[in-house]
């Protein structure tokens, strides 16, 4: 009547049913889903809208900050040699005793070493500060630099002797730059690709404002040394608190922090000829790139024109390299940064040959405007140049370690030049040694260029 009774099937609870398998599947295929969607929103830069405008500004402040207050040090360069470290010679090299009137043994040291050492720790952190942004952990060791850099910028008058000034401008504001420089560079290369280019040349136009600035002070503290020099340190350091508080409320990155193998160091990115390559032209164009900017002033002292003019020529230079990285970005985004950075370093490294033969106010205006205009492609476009090698999970890797090879030629040249100094050829033969280092340097990034790229014409 009620037909053939089929009796249910065995069930298994250990076994998986069709609703659990199905589920299972899903998730699979939800994982895969997301980690597409994660990938293909690495690939997907902004280029723009509201939130990357926002970290542009954060970095145009954040520069003002680090870069221009340490690649001013050509202005405190010819102050202190000329009034508070007047004992020093312009040879960074030279350490050296002498006896004084009393019979005391007195250890004079070159107060360029201030700079060299600020240069270096602006760049040698890097390779550590990189591999945290990496992994997530930027913002304490931007903020704890942002603390170190006011508050040394605030000692800097208090400072009476040479260690002093070796402690607050050359270490202190050095390795707190260095705990942010990185992280601003990466960041911009996270929003923008296209643009990459004109967006490092915006934020670091603002650097050199900076920098006009502050050898409007500082030729106003020569004059009044003993009044407007504190004064106008401390006026910077306020200013300096003021920026650097808006750009760690702003500074963001765009995609999650991803961990990629390698450990701290990562020295497996080494592994690729063409960012080899770029290392070492890298560590050989820093050898001599910033040589005219810190000799410039003193140079003109020397060849008798007025400190108070002279002091300008470093505002001259930094004015036309503001113009000249945002011009440079935007011919990098449109011909490669490869390409643009070659030719430009080529020419600034012309220019530095050229320098010590300028003695008059006219030329030496004339070449700081031509070294300036070309020499700032280099920061302008040396984020793109790295960002083209690689994928963006290890980007502050990358970056932070091109850097990290950049300080230690900058330790290296300024001490290097120092020498020539104080050579019968004198700042001819600074110039000689600085200008044919970049030449070279210009020649191998063409060659990283060639082995990423090995067509002539192709952009890159």
């Amino acid at each position: 009547m009620f037909g053939k009774i089929v009796p249910p099937p065995y069930f298994d609870p250990a076994s998986p049913s069709e609703d659990n398998a199905s589920d299972d599947k899903k998730e699979e295929i939800d994982t895969a889903t997301v980690a597409s969607l994660v990938e293909d929103d690495a690939d997907d830069f902004p280029d723009g809208g509201l939130k990357a405008w926002i970290v542009i500004c954060a970095n145009f402040m954040g520069c003002f900050a680090t870069f221009g207050l340490v690649n001013s040090w050509g202005v405190f360069q010819a102050y202190y040699q000329q009034n508070l470290l007047h004992h020093s010679t312009p040879s960074e090299m030279r350490v050296f005793f002498c006896l004084s009137s009393q019979g005391k043994l007195n250890l004079f040291v070159s107060s360029s070493w201030i700079g060299s050492i600020q240069h270096a720790m602006i760049l040698i952190p890097a390779v550590l500060v990189g591999r945290l942004f990496d992994i997530g952990y930027f913002r304490i060791p931007f903020a704890g630099g942002s603390l170190l850099v006011v508050l040394t910028t605030f000692l800097v008058p208090e400072c009476k002797i040479y260690w002093h000034f070796m402690l607050c401008q050359g270490f202190g504001v050095g390795i707190g730059c260095g705990l942010m420089v990185s992280t601003m560079i990466t960041t911009v290369t996270h929003w923008f690709k296209k643009r990459r280019g004109f967006a490092l040349g915006v934020i670091f136009l603002r650097e050199r404002h900076w920098r006009y600035g502050s050898a409007h002070h500082l030729a106003s503290a020569h004059r009044e040394s003993r009044v407007r020099f504190p004064w106008a340190m401390r006026t910077l350091g306020f200013m300096l608190g003021v920026l650097l508080i808006g750009t760690n409320l702003c500074i963001a990155r765009r995609l999650p922090p991803v961990k990629t193998p390698g450990g701290i160091l990562g020295l497996h990115v080494f592994g690729k000829n063409a960012f080899s390559a770029f290392c070492v032209c890298t560590f050989i164009t820093y050898l001599g790139l910033f040589t005219m900017l810190t000799y410039i002033s003193s140079s003109a002292i020397a060849f008798g024109i007025s400190p108070n003019i002279a002091f300008y020529f470093v505002a001259v230079a930094n004015f036309s390299s503001g113009i000249g990285r945002l011009i440079s970005g935007l011919l990098g985004d449109r011909f490669g940064a490869m390409n643009v950075v070659t030719i430009f370093t080529a020419v600034a490294g012309g220019a530095t040959i050229a320098w010590p033969f300028c003695r008059t106010i006219p030329s030496i205006v004339g070449i700081s405007i031509l070294y300036g205009f070309a020499s700032g492609a280099w920061l302008a476009l040396i984020g793109s140049a790295v960002g083209q090698m690689g994928s963006i999970d290890d980007l502050g890797r990358r970056i932070g370690a091109i850097n990290t090879v950049a300080g230690i030629g900058a330790v290296c040249g300024p001490p290097i030049s120092g020498l020539f100094a104080d050579s019968k050829l004198g700042y001819i033969a600074v110039g000689y040694f600085a200008g044919s280092a970049i030449l070279v340097g210009s020649s191998l990034i063409f060659v990283s260029r060639w082995i990423a790229v090995p067509h002539l014409w192709r952009k890159f």
